[in-house]
């Protein structure tokens, strides 16, 4: 998976001028911040740490929002929103995201406290986009829109009181993000009791709504693969082509949609052994189980081996 291309384009061409040294120095420093859990948006009142999050951050968080809208799409065939609300946007990337899944949306409102990350966005030429300055813990118009999404922005959020305004207001689906670490994890298990206690309905990941059975040291968590531009990899001084970007979601509405149904979802990398595939799965049932399928069953082991880490599963 990788950035559209005019949005790559856009970037190498706000990027020049700036000094590798100063962009790999930021990016050092926003890495960091990260593996603490908090929250990139202190850095994009910095030059340099913006740069270094469009070139090194931007994609990554592009390729999980992009993989959540396309579980939503294959979730809800149906679904065709026209309007979409970004909520602690940063420079816009789960609206270019959203666009790149969701070819029907006609109307993007953004919401970002942090001028500068505003302003950068607005540069980027985010089709169909409205730009909104305001913080998410005061108050602020919520626009009604057919899909909201809160995106890596939990870590500096106090309460849960966006997500009920969010429950009260003219939004059909509601997708948050967080990074796919256990502390982040922990913060979408906390928001998907909630919302169940609201009496939301599930969309995805989960394939019912019962309590979430990871326990201990076990968090739910998915993966993304991007392709890392020649700027990218030298910014990271890496020597792969791709990276892979962990992350932890749920998605909820209001009211009940019709749904593609399904028995499980694959939590884990399948097991493929000789003549047979062993899968973990988050269960209907509200269980995590182990289904083993041998190549006597022919036309389900062909599923087994086709199957990866975070598909639905039957």
């Amino acid at each position: 998976m990788q950035l559209p291309i005019e949005l790559q384009q856009a970037i190498e061409t706000l990027a020049e001028g700036y000094g590798l040294k100063a962009l790999k120095s930021a990016r050092e420093s926003i890495s960091e911040d990260y593996r603490k859990g908090s929250s990139s948006s202190k850095g994009f009142r910095d030059p340099n740490q913006l740069f270094s999050y469009l070139i090194t951050r931007m994609p990554a968080t592009f390729g999980a929002c992009s993989q959540v809208f396309q579980e939503i799409a294959a979730r809800l065939p149906e679904f065709k929103p026209k309007t979409f609300l970004d909520l602690g946007a940063g420079p816009g990337t789960a609206s270019w995201a959203a666009l790149d899944t969701f070819p029907s949306l006609a109307k993007l409102h953004l919401i970002e406290r942090e001028s500068d990350a505003i302003e950068i966005g607005k540069k980027l030429n985010l089709p169909n986009a409205q730009w909104h300055k305001a913080s998410l813990e005061m108050p602020f118009p919520v626009a009604k829109a057919d899909l909201a999404v809160l995106s890596y922005v939990f870590a500096e959020i106090a309460d849960l009181s966006i997500v009920d305004r969010l429950l009260d207001s003219e939004i059909s689906l509601i997708a948050v993000i967080e990074p796919g670490t256990p502390a982040g994890f922990e913060r979408i298990r906390k928001i998907r009791q909630h919302v169940l206690n609201k009496g939301a309905h599930l969309i995805a990941p989960c394939p019912h709504a019962h309590a979430c059975p990871m326990k201990g040291s076990d968090w739910c968590h998915f993966s993304a693969r991007i392709e890392r531009t020649r700027l990218h990899r030298l910014l990271k001084e890496g020597t792969l082509g791709h990276e892979d970007e962990k992350y932890s979601y749920v998605v909820f509405a209001k009211n009940s949609f019709t749904t593609v149904p399904f028995k499980g979802r694959v939590v884990r990398h399948p097991q493929k052994g000789s003549g047979f595939v062993r899968l973990a799965l988050c269960d209907s049932s509200g269980e995590l189980i182990q289904e083993t399928i041998t190549r006597s069953n022919k036309e389900l082991y062909r599923s087994a081996r086709d199957a990866e880490w975070g598909m639905t599963w039957m």
